[in-house]
């Protein structure tokens, strides 16, 4: 019955949740924001499914080595289309041909509060709101519950998320065949509560509440300096440099908002359960970058028949050629090993709620050099920035 710390080790997948046939078993918010599961002692009759699907109680079931079918770098060629994702628009072709075979897709979307949630659909418009990248922990809810029955009908189901809740659809599901599972790459997930008050606080600076939430806008810059926007209902954007400038996205990059458990993941490497793996291609190279337009590069990874198999279908929608696994792992090292916890975690999530978000967030992360950052953000605003990049990557390559 769970018995084991759920607070240092459960990843908040929400397995138990969809296999309790009592509905005794629910998810809350721990201290920290994470989602774990709490048990209903009076309506739990002892059955053990939850144990039998516990991603964490049977880690050591998980094994598909890593690239077996196939590396590649890949874009989607379609360039408005890949600008609206955040790497190189691997996940929407996929979607669509799920969508064309009559299959359903389950992946992130922002419901109207402006949380992070998984859905099933198999409506085009649905499926264009899980593009992008969600930098907090999703909500499963009964999603695998919900899966499952349509495996068992027989229909096909595309499951797009961390690599921890693809190995929770599997053992929820059994993966059979007509499942396909896209894990991530993942650096580890902020905890929900974070994000909720981030975005509160931001909703209260701003005066009205968050439509919209981009972590990695291709505009003005590109992929390689991608920025954190804001839409607030009046339609008002407001936006900063995410990997340099927002502390928020910050946090998360230097270790300080993840659950616990991402800073031990046991789904790292060949210990996953997904038929592809997709995240960017950091360190690309030139060459790829400028084909690209700095729209975006995907890592391709393709870990078996199944994944190869659909690959193949969604083929003409993408650019691809094949690239060493051994350098995606080193220039994206999360694909293979747990993020780093940050010394100040615990300070940080002590005073959660004792002092307002932003200023927890940025009492603890480290900073870029300020006169830098304002003479990138003066040369974005007059619009000298990509001319004067592109100048000096074409220097390089003489």
């Amino acid at each position: 019955m769970l018995d084991f710390d759920l607070l240092k080790d459960c990843y908040g997948c929400g397995a138990c949740v969809n296999v309790c046939p009592r509905g005794a078993v629910h998810m809350t918010q721990a201290a920290d924001g994470s989602y774990i599961p709490e048990i209903d002692e009076a309506r739990c009759i002892g059955c053990g499914r939850c144990d039998r699907v516990c991603i964490h109680q049977h880690a050591d079931k998980n094994h598909t080595p890593l690239g077996k079918e196939g590396c590649y770098a890949a874009y989607q060629l379609d360039t408005q289309a890949r600008k609206a994702s955040a790497s190189g628009g691997m996940f929407f072709p996929l979607a669509q041909e799920m969508l064309r075979q009559g299959g359903y897709v389950c992946g992130c979307v922002w419901n109207e509060q402006m949380d992070a949630v998984h859905i099933v659909s198999n409506k085009l418009e649905d499926v264009e709101r899980m593009r992008s990248s969600k930098y907090v922990q999703s909500d499963i809810g009964n999603c695998l519950a919900t899966v499952r029955g349509l495996l068992k009908a027989g229909t096909p189901v595309m499951f797009c998320g961390t690599p921890c809740q693809c190995a929770a659809c599997a053992a929820v599901t059994g993966n059979p065949e007509n499942l396909l599972l896209v894990a991530l790459i993942c650096e580890g997930a902020p905890t929900a509560g974070v994000w909720q008050r981030y975005r509160d606080a931001k909703a209260a600076q701003y005066g009205e509440k968050i439509r919209n939430v981009n972590f990695r806008s291709k505009t003005p810059v590109g992929w390689t300096m991608p920025y954190f926007v804001l839409t607030t209902k009046s339609g008002k954007r407001h936006q900063e440099m995410s990997y340099r400038q927002n502390p928020y996205v910050l946090a998360m990059l230097q270790g300080l908002t993840y659950r616990p458990s991402c800073y031990h993941c046991e789904f790292k490497g060949d210990n996953g359960s997904a038929d592809i793996v997709v995240g960017d291609l950091w360190k690309a190279g030139e060459r790829l970058i400028q084909q690209s337009e700095n729209q975006g590069i995907s890592a391709l990874i393709v870990n078996t028949q199944k994944g190869k198999d659909w690959v193949d279908k969604a083929a003409s929608a993408w650019f691809m050629e094949e690239y060493p696994l051994e350098r995606v792992c080193a220039n994206n090292s999360m694909l293979v090993r747990a993020g780093k916890e940050n010394a100040h975690r615990a300070q940080f999530f002590s005073q959660l709620d004792a002092t307002p978000i932003e200023t927890n967030l940025n009492q603890y992360i480290v900073h870029e050099n300020g006169i830098k950052l304002r003479v990138t953000q003066a040369l974005v605003a007059v619009g000298l920035y990509k001319p004067l990049r592109n100048a000096v990557r074409k220097l390089r390559r003489r």
